[in-house]
């Protein structure tokens, strides 16, 4: 697909020359990301979208909010998918049009609103009640005008990871709510604030094309019911993502073509989702792909009843932080080696790094070739929730070095700020 004619073994034995060169330059640990990818991925997801569909591919910066690989899906053709006026600062130095992004998430505050459309947005997911109030303040207040997405939470559960739908949740109006009281929202918008679309997000990972068109099927027949009961037309349509990309493992995405024809028969059925501009959102499977966490050998140490540990100078520190909403498959990574060690006697080892703490452990009883002190390893597929997703400032270690590179050459280098500012 990217038009490289060398095998997979050359891939192989150029990507280990591009770690070991960026890591000598620029220490470990080391999230490297080939900004190659992401255009891969933003092209490949478009590819599904039917021609006779008018869509629109958000980034979510969320995934990873790093500009100069944000940069790359923007000039992919990705708008931006905002939830935090550091991701707003993010998308403005990455070159996005923020007229085109969208704003969303729980609990918005006056002041950030007023801060979103001070930047330029105009497109916001409002969550509540008191939510569609503080925009219409805000927006009154700057007279800059807003247009509002009403997200929902749907009745049914989807068939995802992490389900952000379908369950008692802090996102969207109820859809017993809008069904019941839904027209008595037009009366609180102000005067510069139109409603002109539905947002449902069913949540992420959802594994494979039958899945995702289902929940799409279900998104365009509630929004259709729900936009006529509120009373306004349906102009975009926000159907989320969930689509699904290995984390901390080899291997790819599942096939998503089958959703091109499903998607094309659900906008030839539906009716007032005919007119509207479907939107799509995605995070991990656009940036997943893109990183790899390079990392030093510092120790392989022996314990108690055989046990061999793998001390790398990474950890939960720097992987694990979404681990507790199920982002990270703990004990179930892959670990990859230096081609030149994987001939060796395969140990089965717990992979921990060096926090002063037993739950820093990144893979236990893992088969690993025999590797040694000062040795290169790598896990793949974590362009998305690494490093911003962890808990980088615990035990006050330095966060990982982040680098942006095309075959190898820099284009950008970041590290990401740990320890306290003093305030007073």
């Amino acid at each position: 697909m990217s038009g490289d004619s060398h095998s997979g073994e050359e891939k192989e034995t150029l990507a280990w020359e591009i770690r070991e060169k960026l890591a000598e330059i620029h220490g470990t640990p080391a999230y490297l990301y080939e900004a190659r990818i992401p255009a891969l991925r933003a092209r490949e997801l478009k590819g599904v979208f039917p021609e006779a569909l008018p869509s629109r591919l958000l980034y979510s910066f969320k995934a990873n909010p790093l500009p100069s690989l944000a940069a790359v899906l923007r000039e992919a053709g990705c708008e931006a998918d905002l939830t935090s006026p550091g991701e707003v600062l993010a998308a403005k130095e990455a070159g996005y049009d923020l007229s085109r992004a969208l704003y969303g998430g729980p609990g918005k505050s006056a002041e950030e609103y007023l801060s979103a459309l001070d930047a330029g947005i105009s497109h916001f997911s409002v969550e509540s009640s008191l939510d569609l109030e503080r925009l219409s303040e805000a927006s009154g207040q700057l007279r800059k005008r807003a247009k509002v997405l009403l997200r929902v939470n749907p009745l049914s559960p989807p068939r995802a990871k992490l389900a952000m739908s379908g369950v008692a949740s802090q996102f969207g109006f109820e859809e017993e709510e809008l069904r019941r009281e839904g027209g008595k929202l037009l009366s609180r918008v102000g005067d510069g604030v139109s409603i002109v679309g539905m947002h449902l997000y069913w949540g992420t990972q959802i594994g494979d094309s039958e899945s995702l068109l289902s929940s799409f099927e279900t998104t365009v027949a509630l929004a259709e019911e729900l936009s006529d009961r509120v009373g306004f037309p349906l102009e975009i349509l926000n159907l989320g993502g969930g689509f699904a990309w290995p984390y901390a493992h080899s291997g790819t995405g599942p096939d998503l073509m089958p959703l091109k024809e499903g998607l094309s028969s659900l906008l030839e059925r539906s009716d007032a989702a005919k007119s509207a501009e479907w939107w799509f959102e995605s995070g991990r499977y656009l940036a997943a792909s893109s990183g790899t966490l390079v990392a030093r050998v510092m120790e392989v140490k022996a314990s108690k009843e055989g046990r061999l540990f793998l001390i790398l100078d990474t950890g939960i520190h720097h992987l694990g932080g979404m681990a507790g909403l199920g982002r990270i498959p703990r004990f179930s990574i892959d670990l990859l080696v230096p081609q030149e060690r994987r001939a060796n006697e395969v140990l089965e080892m717990d992979v921990v790094g060096q926090l002063c703490t037993p739950l820093d452990c990144i893979g236990k009883k893992l088969p690993i070739p025999r590797v040694e002190p000062g040795d290169l390893v790598a896990i793949p597929n974590v362009g998305a929730y690494g490093a911003t997703a962890s808990v980088v400032n615990f035990l006050s270690r330095k966060a990982p070095v982040e680098i942006v590179h095309r075959s190898g050459e820099v284009v950008a280098v970041h590290r990401l700020r740990t320890g306290h500012e003093t305030l007073s």
